[in-house]
């Protein structure tokens, strides 16, 4: 049994290396092995002359490319670079609006915290319900503004998928 095992083994690594040796190529020594596994094996030189028949077959083909692929292609490519160009400019924008958003709340966070403190103590409300209101503003607007924006990208993209998206006004408004 161990023997029919090993002479799997063999045959299996001698389609391996044929097989490598046309996609990728062989190191010197396994090219030494194959050369002499084939010298002395027929099955498998049989194999490696069939696979350099169907390759040079295959090479023979010529396929030209349909009438109009190369023109419908090119323009898929500059429909996808527009759109990639407008996704681009609605990130650089959003990113900017967040930045400034973020660098005016840490800004004015200890002047708001002043104001709800100096407003937590006017009313005599415990510290607690002040500090809270504190987080609600800091915390809040945020959200919303996450919200909105992932719903207005979900839209966009629900939008865009049905082809519904609508960049000027409708012929049928008038």
């Amino acid at each position: 049994m161990k023997n029919q095992e090993t002479i799997g083994n063999v045959h299996e690594r001698t389609r391996h290396l044929i097989d490598a040796g046309w996609v990728e190529g062989l190191a010197p020594e396994e090219r030494r092995w194959l050369a002499s596994h084939l010298a002395g094996c027929e099955a498998c030189a049989g194999r490696a002359a069939a696979t350099e028949a169907a390759l040079r077959a295959f090479r023979s083909l010529s396929a030209s490319p349909p009438p109009g692929l190369a023109a419908s292609t090119s323009l898929r490519v500059r429909e996808k670079a527009a759109e990639l160009k407008q996704q681009r400019a609605r990130n650089l924008a959003l990113t900017v609006g967040c930045t400034l958003s973020w660098m005016a709340g840490v800004a004015s966070a200890p002047l708001v915290w002043k104001l709800f403190g100096w407003l937590g103590e006017a009313l005599r409300l415990p510290r607690i319900v002040w500090e809270l209101g504190f987080l609600c503003w800091w915390f809040v607007p945020a959200a919303f503004a996450g919200l909105a924006i992932l719903w207005a990208q979900a839209r966009v993209e629900r939008e865009d998928s049905n082809g519904l998206l609508e960049t000027g006004p409708r012929s049928d408004e008038q």
